[in-house]
């Protein structure tokens, strides 16, 4: 792996804090600032779970925090933000320049629709948590369609692996094949991305990586599955849990995919 690949390399928590911070600015605002401008509230106690997010991607939001509490992993990706109704433009004011002797830039910088989302959830009083993570991300996308929110989505997954998934064109079903060998984290993604870039009209670059777990070595073997199966897979085999999201970003027309340590963002 190589920064030369466009890949942005954490190491740990502060540095991926920190690395975001400096990437909004320089180089994705579209992708990032969205991210850093939301607001949420928590409220829990042993029967029930209340959520509010306001945010310009609020199933992520929402996601981030189920995965902070539960422990469990639940991927997010969404496809292109292409309705006029879905995207909105940064305000030039908040648009920053890469340097004090730069001028920001000309081009306008779109991100997805700000929405506010709540989401309750009955939980177990014995267990102050949910027993069954099925039927609550059954909850989770009926409340979030109900509150108008961007975007249509499902859920697949299971053993605490789970999967938002956008209605339409979900890049990561396309298949990919692996020749069935050893190989590194990192090898292995790339690989897949490059298929993915082969096939969607729409191509894949590269977000946050955690660089020591994508030096773990892997043996996998792919003919026809669907990448996103392939990349459960590879969370499978990791020393530590990991997510992934997979943002498209309405000012490059790319979709940027990052996989983050749970408790890192």
């Amino acid at each position: 792996m190589s920064s030369a690949k466009g890949k942005m390399m954490i190491a740990n928590a502060s540095a991926h804090r920190a690395g975001r911070s400096r990437w909004a600015c320089l180089v994705l605002p579209a992708v990032l600032w969205a991210t850093a401008s939301s607001g949420q509230q928590v409220e829990a106690n042993a029967s029930r779970l209340a959520l509010s997010v306001d945010d310009h991607r609020p199933l992520a939001a929402l996601a981030d925090e189920l995965e902070k509490r539960y422990q469990i992993v639940v991927t997010y990706e969404e496809s292109p933000w292409v309705a006029a109704a879905d995207v909105e433009e940064v305000p030039r004011s908040i648009v920053q320049s890469s340097g004090s002797d730069k001028a920001a830039p000309t081009v306008r910088v779109l991100v997805p629709r700000k929405a506010a989302v709540s989401f309750e959830y009955a939980l177990d009083p014995a267990m102050g948590r949910p027993t069954d993570y099925a039927d609550l991300l059954s909850s989770l996308l009926l409340q979030y369609d109900a509150a108008g929110a961007p975007g249509k989505f499902r859920f697949e997954g299971s053993n605490g692996i789970y999967h938002l998934i956008p209605d339409a064109s979900p890049v990561l079903s396309t298949p990919v094949r692996l020749a069935d060998q050893e190989r590194t984290v990192d090898d292995t993604l790339d690989e897949i991305v490059a298929q993915l870039n082969q096939s969607s009209p729409v191509k894949v670059g590269w977000g946050f990586v955690p660089l020591n777990l994508f030096q773990t070595r892997v043996r996998l073997a792919a003919d026809g599955v669907p990448a996103r199966e392939v990349m459960r897979q590879i969370l499978d085999q990791l020393p530590r849990r990991v997510t992934w999201r997979l943002n498209y970003d309405p000012t490059t027309k790319r979709y940027y995919l990052s996989f983050l340590p749970l408790g890192a963002k």
